[in-house]
């Protein structure tokens, strides 16, 4: 394959929350990315480029950070089907956990070629072995076990193993002989867009194929465009863009929805689309109104709501008077993610009695509403529920019974007064007294998380109780 038909590989990094996969390309990219979301938790997708030098030859790879939470699967799912490989990033520390399994999903139903990065070899709890068990029981066979997919020990606060892990990519990459196809009709996919106050309409896309030039006039399924600007992912202004260039696009009419494929032609259909909400008229419904700092957030958001949440309207950029004037109307409170609402707007909402819950971190919104929900589904005057979940499996350790717990919505802590439910209905009243994962004993857990847990007073709780967690004479707290 000659140089001039080589085109970088496209690698998506995904990973359970907290494992490092956003630290770990700050360290690749010598840039801190991390430090400045909120959180620590990576909020949007981000597609940049880096450059390394091998033997002389200056070799180029495109990477996407796909966020960690539950909240973004649409996203990270849409990542997969954009990407040449996967660089699934498992912490020593903890091994696989919920999202790395639905990552682990994302990657089989893609058929994609993966790479795992164990990440945390710094600290002493690491346990890479353990990983490599856990990795045979998904079906990933380590290379060390007969298999063929590649372990790579890394340490993303110390940089060791990065090295080694840029090589298995462009190993990988050589392997798959990826060609570049500038000539051909041209065809980006929308990572990410927003409605920028000043620019307008901006969309971050990767080139699949073709080339993207300034002055082309193109389409994101019917929203028309002429290219202003390219800005590649190092803020520079540029002429064109080559496939696997990650760019950021001045001139759409409006902000393009993110998956949409970008051409020369309209009418594309679009790469994939979010999950469309359900809606049961029987059960009781929370009613809200959404609003977003860019469409990626917004559909993370859209999409992981229950089927007990109406959206009575939703949309990118901050909270206007209209948005207060529908909540009013509507009854519904504004959640707002990222977005700043104006101090006039505020004054109308005070005048209105209109609630607006604002937070920087997608989850805290997602939890905020589902304790609302829980409070529909479970009208008890005095009670404020906090946390639900699911009774999956049963062990026993030294003749003590424990519950495999799922959490399923909120949050529980050690402590914490439950409802035992069964058939609907409540069975027993008792408090949890451990949670345990693993060997590490945990104070609290949130939604997505399986933990074994015990109870005190004991309880003979069966497979598929419902366990609710609540406190009682606490009114919902503002985030």
């Amino acid at each position: 394959m000659s140089n001039s038909n080589y085109r970088p590989p496209i690698v998506t990094v995904m990973g359970h929350i907290d494992h490092g996969k956003t630290t770990l390309l700050d360290k690749i990219r010598s840039a801190s990315v991390a430090s400045r979301e909120a959180g620590g938790i990576t909020q949007h997708v981000s597609s940049y480029q880096v450059t390394i030098d091998r033997a002389g030859t200056k070799k180029t790879i495109t990477f996407m950070d796909t966020p960690g939470h539950a909240a973004f699967s649409a996203m990270r799912s849409r990542g997969a089907r954009l990407t040449d490989m996967v660089v699934l990033v498992i912490a020593a520390t903890d091994g696989i956990m919920a999202q790395t399994k639905e990552s682990i999903e994302h990657i089989k139903s893609a058929d994609l070629p993966v790479i795992v990065a164990i990440n945390k070899m710094d600290l002493d709890t690491a346990s890479p072995e353990k990983v490599k068990g856990q990795l045979v029981e998904v079906g990933l066979t380590p290379e060390e076990y007969g298999g063929q997919v590649a372990c790579v020990p890394v340490s993303a606060k110390t940089g060791k193993g990065i090295d080694d892990l840029l090589d298995r990519i462009l190993l990988q990459a050589e392997v798959m002989e990826l060609v570049g196809e500038p000539s051909a009709e041209l065809e980006a996919v929308v990572v990410e867009s927003r409605l920028d106050k000043n620019r307008g309409p901006v969309a971050n896309v990767i080139v699949k194929k073709g080339t993207l030039k300034q002055g082309d006039q193109i389409y994101a399924e019917q929203i028309t465009g002429k290219v202003k600007a390219l800005i590649d992912s190092n803020g520079k202004n540029i002429s064109a863009a080559l496939p696997s260039t990650p760019v950021e696009i001045l001139g759409f009419e409006a902000v393009p929805q993110v998956g949409s494929i970008i051409s020369t032609h309209p009418n594309i259909p679009q790469f994939t689309a979010a999950p469309a909400l359900k809606i049961d008229p029987a059960s009781p419904r929370l009613r809200i109104i959404v609003k977003a700092d860019v469409n990626g957030s917004l559909e993370a958001l859209l999409s992981s709501l229950s089927d007990d949440v109406d959206v009575v309207s939703s949309g990118i950029g901050p909270i206007s008077d209209n948005d207060v004037f529908v909540a009013a109307a509507s009854k519904t409170p504004i959640y707002a993610f990222n977005v700043k609402t104006p101090s006039s707007v505020v004054k109308v909402a005070n005048n209105e009695k209109v609630k607006i819950i604002e937070s920087k971190i997608i989850y805290e919104i997602l939890e905020d509403i589902e304790k609302k929900v829980l409070k529909l589904l479970e009208p008890t005057i005095d009670e404020d529920i906090i946390g639900e979940g699911r009774i999956k499996a049963e062990f026993k350790i030294n003749g003590t019974r424990i519950a495999g717990v799922e959490v399923t919505k909120g949050e529980m802590a050690k402590g914490d007064t439950v409802h035992l439910k069964r058939d609907d209905k409540i069975a027993k009243d008792t408090k949890i007294d451990t949670i345990h994962q693993a060997k590490i004993t945990l104070e609290k857990i949130k939604a997505t998380a399986e933990c074994g847990m015990t109870f005190k007073p004991y309880v003979d709780f069966k497979l598929n109780d419902v366990i609710i967690s609540y406190k009682k004479n606490e009114e919902h707290n503002s985030l």
